[in-house]
């Protein structure tokens, strides 16, 4: 008979091994190519010093010349805290006795589960992974305050429905509402949504829309690196110039046109990065699909071959100059990543367990419901070691300019 005590045995010796590894290798690519170490866990944070410079020198000479002198290279210490990562699914007294005369029953009961949890952790794992540190699920500089109406790019809005609660951050990353706004209607072929709640125009260019209360820690995603205000982690980016990543803005054209991505553009970013780097380590290329479909329109344009490859993990792309790219719904629109995946690693406590009571229970009754639920938790964070090995390409636009769907230019609809 299926008990609660059988439940927990199930979730701990045999869905725990098959959700950790759907989670670690089959999220991102990026995310199953990196390290997983503990290695420099201190206490509750992260502690990874990023070298830079050279360390020594190569010289050529005779057999009674002096050796070389070497010399010391740079370091700058980074502190980060270990973010807790959860995952919560829930289970009713209903179901589990519904099947507790059955297990095959139960056991599907527990699989479908678990293939929620999963999904809704890759999901929300994925957005992380590209983020700065905040879930921000969209930004805009439009907004009608008389009519409480946001305008932004109609691909932002899947991630909105109503009754969400937003919060509007600067680009400084400055909390802008103190309650949030909640969403109240929202139109997903146009791109608006309107909302209740205190929100003044904003004053600055752009404005990002943040999901979930303010309070929540994210990973430090690849953004991290890329913030303008001059910090890289908790390191003074302007003190410590070497450990700067390659960033490019190509957005030259104006402030109502934005130029379509070629071959060209990604060759010329490439060297640039390439340069920067004094190599090119860069083993992935990561963008947005309608980046991926401008450059496949550009390739058959020239009558270029697309070479289509399998990465870590078994994701699919196509290789660029030997560089596997991928395309990812949740890469920011009219963005290129180069990375040296070598140079990251998700530093944890441990990998993902059960978060268990004091008896060791994992299954918890909910207060006040004929319902249980059970929790993931990782004690992690994204960190990059070497900054400097990598480049980040902006600017471009994803959205056809509507009066000449011809046109070599896109909205100004800017990620």
């Amino acid at each position: 008979m299926i008990t609660i005590e059988s439940a927990e045995s199930a979730l701990k010796n045999i869905y725990l091994d098959v959700v950790v590894n759907d989670i670690n290798t089959k999220t991102n690519p990026f995310l199953t190519m990196i390290n997983k170490n503990t290695k420099n866990v201190s206490g509750k944070e992260i502690k990874v010093p990023i070298r830079y410079g050279d360390s020594g020198n190569v010289l050529a000479g005779s057999e009674t010349c002096d050796l070389p002198a070497s010399t010391n290279s740079k370091y700058v210490e980074i502190s980060v805290p270990l973010k807790n990562i959860y995952g919560t699914f829930q289970i009713s007294d209903k179901a589990i006795r519904a099947s507790q005369n059955n297990a095959g029953a139960f056991a599907n009961l527990l699989s479908g589960e678990m293939q929620n949890l999963i999904a809704a952790a890759q999901a929300n794992l994925n957005s992380m992974i590209y983020g700065n540190g905040l879930p921000i699920i969209g930004y805009t500089s439009r907004v009608n305050a008389a009519t409480k109406t946001v305008y932004l790019p109609a691909r932002f809005t899947d991630n909105i429905n109503v009754g969400d609660v937003l919060h509007i951050y600067n680009q400084n990353n400055e909390l802008m509402t103190a309650g949030g706004i909640t969403v109240a209607t929202v139109d997903k072929v146009n791109g608006s949504f309107t909302y209740s709640g205190a929100f003044s125009t904003p004053q600055i260019e752009r404005f990002y829309l943040v999901k979930f209360s303010p309070s929540v820690a994210y990973l430090n995603g690849i953004d991290s690196l890329f913030l303008q205000d001059g910090k890289i982690y908790n390191a003074d980016a302007a003190a410590n110039q070497g450990i700067k990543p390659y960033l490019v803005n190509i957005d030259t054209s104006g402030p109502n046109f934005m130029p379509v991505i070629t071959e060209d553009d990604v060759i010329d970013f490439m060297d640039g990065y390439e340069e920067h780097c004094q190599s090119n380590p860069a083993d992935i290329i990561l963008t947005h699909p309608n980046v991926r479909k401008a450059l496949f329109e550009n390739l058959k344009g020239t009558r270029s071959n697309i070479d289509v490859t399998e990465m870590a993990g078994g994701f699919k792309g196509f290789s660029f100059n030997g560089v596997p790219m991928y395309a990812d719904v949740k890469c920011k629109g009219g963005t290129l990543y180069a990375l040296n995946s070598d140079s990251w690693a998700m530093h944890q406590l441990c990998d993902w367990t059960w978060l268990s009571g004091d008896d060791g229970s994992i299954l918890k009754q909910i207060d006040g419901k004929p319902a249980y639920n059970a929790t993931l938790v990782k004690y992690a964070d994204l960190v990059c070691e070497k900054p400097f090995l990598q480049g980040k390409a902006t600017g471009y636009s994803v959205k056809r300019y509507k009066a000449d769907q011809d046109a070599a230019d896109y909205y100004n609809n800017r990620d």
